[in-house]
């Protein structure tokens, strides 16, 4: 199928959106609390403003789980505000106090010094102090990002005050840890085993119960540090059908669809068409990528990664199958973290350019490619659709995409085996460090890399994500950063394909809630009204 046909028909779905852009990060003078920090909620004139006095329940449908119990470390996703981490990022991806109140480092940005928050307990009644930082810290460094390279030791100065010392210097130490980073839980629920019992933490919503399969349990904790929640319970309902979570909103059976990926973008039409529904937007700092097994034929020649990526339209992808609800994929790093992202190196569409690499790589032989689709994810994302598109333009040239949708588990044993050729997947720079990313996705040794068999190893990336980690003047840390998106973009280990906008909705009685850039929930201020 030529490229015009492709268009001509994908034309035929288009609902074009505005999409909303974010500001510059520029240094806080002073940490905020993570409640302030929320996009305002939408001026909604036509609907009713009184708000009920009675405590209420607050239903909200998921596609996923966020419960992962002793498992993880941190037991429970962070958007349920069931614990808190150090820090946060407000919407403009900066990083903001939470627990942690103020934090200093030295002149070499070897000992950051950070004060915590006084007078706040865990849910269990257990004090939040420095020894629960020397606890969960470790912990989470070993089991979630591995980013305190050189870590050298955290030491209690006091009850309220602990300082992470370096061996090396470490500019952007407020940002390695922010968010699940450095989640907190009380010491009093570690069992024999070491591993948490339960998740009490600090946050306005306390852990009750978890039913397999079905839903997570929370109600208000009264005694929080901040403004206690305005409804009295929330349940987290696990709707994995994308159509049947919608249905239980029009219902009634739940009150919000509320996360990111959680309603499909063709879905919004329905929700603006009915008037007991409320649709709602935010851009997230999740990007979608092609990612390529560069391990072994074809895609360890850079030809044929270029071509693929030069082939796809991400205009006419974000028109069409995203109907506009996304931005076009310009750089490995998400735009909303201005302050890092390279947008000078997007990669472009150009067809003739594709077919000439494909062309000088393969000559006249056709080659077949696996591409291998989580199951998990579809539901969340139109990949398959995506998938289609791409299976359509690679066949121009010369490369016959075959597509298979693996569950969960069998989808990362293809990733850890190799047994694939592309796969589609997400990602969220939830520090806002580009480290988070580098570390994982393009460093030689990094997990991503390695464990899913990505296969990319360049010595000058490795040597610029070194440098930038320990690089206290900021303009050239990013100047580091510059280059290494400017040569991932070149070899082409991945593509970005879109920056996710999230479009998320709720029943026309509920306000207060909102998504923030790392979609968390605002579920301390969501609210009923009535006629």
């Amino acid at each position: 199928m030529d490229s015009h046909r492709i268009r001509n028909a994908l034309l035929t779905l288009a609902l074009v959106c505005s999409l909303l852009g974010l500001s510059g990060c520029q240094p806080a003078s002073e940490p905020r609390s993570a409640a302030t920090d929320l996009p305002p909620e939408p001026t909604l004139t036509s609907l009713p403003t009184t708000a009920l006095e009675e405590p209420q329940e607050l239903i909200v449908g998921l596609g996923r789980k966020m419960y992962y119990g002793p498992g993880r470390w941190y037991f429970l996703h962070g958007s349920l505000a069931v614990w808190e981490p150090l820090i946060t990022l407000d919407n403009d991806m900066c990083a903001q106090g939470v627990l942690a109140t103020s934090w200093k480092a030295n002149e070499d940005g070897t000992i950051w010094t950070f004060n915590l928050r006084e007078g706040t307990r865990f849910h269990d009644g257990t004090p939040f102090n420095a020894d629960a930082v020397l606890l969960n810290i470790p912990h989470l460094q070993d089991e979630y990002d591995k980013n305190l390279t050189y870590l050298d030791a955290i030491e209690k100065v006091d009850d309220h005050t602990v300082q992470f010392k370096f061996t090396q210097s470490t500019p952007n130490l407020h940002y390695l840890i922010a968010n699940t980073s450095s989640a907190m839980l009380s010491p009093a629920v570690i069992g024999e085993d070491g591993r948490p019992t339960t998740a009490a933490g600090t946050g306005p919503l306390k852990f009750v119960d978890y039913i397999e399969d079905d839903a997570i349990i929370l109600e208000r904790n009264d005694d929080y540090w901040g403004e206690p929640a305005k409804v009295q319970r929330v349940i987290y309902k696990y709707i994995p059908d994308t159509n049947t979570r919608l249905s239980a909103l029009q219902t009634g059976e739940i009150d919000a669809i509320a996360d990111v990926g959680c309603l499909q973008p063709e879905q919004a039409s329905i929700i603006e068409q009915d008037s007991n529904l409320v649709l709602l937007q935010q851009g997230v700092a999740t990007t979608h990528y092609l990612a390529f097994n560069g391990t072994k034929p074809p895609f360890d020649d850079v030809r044929l990664r270029q071509a693929i990526s030069e082939v796809l339209d991400r205009d006419l992808l974000v028109e069409t199958t995203l109907f506009g609800h996304a931005n076009r994929g310009v750089s490995v790093i998400t735009p909303h973290a201005t302050q890092w992202v390279n947008t000078s190196i997007a990669p472009g569409h150009d067809i003739e350019n594709a077919k000439a690499l494909a062309s000088s790589a393969l000559g006249d032989r056709r080659v077949g490619v696996r591409l291998v689709l989580n199951s998990a994810w579809l539901g969340r994302w139109p990949y398959a659709n995506i998938a289609q598109i791409l299976q359509a333009s690679a066949a121009d040239l010369g490369i016959d995409v075959s597509i298979d949708v693996l569950e969960k588990g069998a989808w990362n044993e293809v990733m850890r085996a190799g047994d694939y050729n592309i796969t589609i997947h997400p990602f969220t720079l939830m520090s806002g460090d580009p480290h988070f990313f580098f570390s994982r996705w393009v460093t030689t040794d990094g997990d991503y890399n390695t464990g899913r068999n990505y296969g990319y190893s360049n010595e000058r990336v490795d040597e610029l994500v070194e440098l930038a980690i320990v690089e206290m003047d900021e303009k050239q840390r990013k100047a580091y950063y510059d280059e290494a998106q400017a040569i991932v973009a070149e070899e082409v280990p991945l593509t970005p394909l879109f920056h996710e906008v999230t479009i998320y909705a709720t029943r026309k009685n509920v306000r207060g809630l909102s998504l923030n850039v790392t979609f968390t929930p605002s579920l301390g201020k969501t609210y009923f009204v009535t006629e």
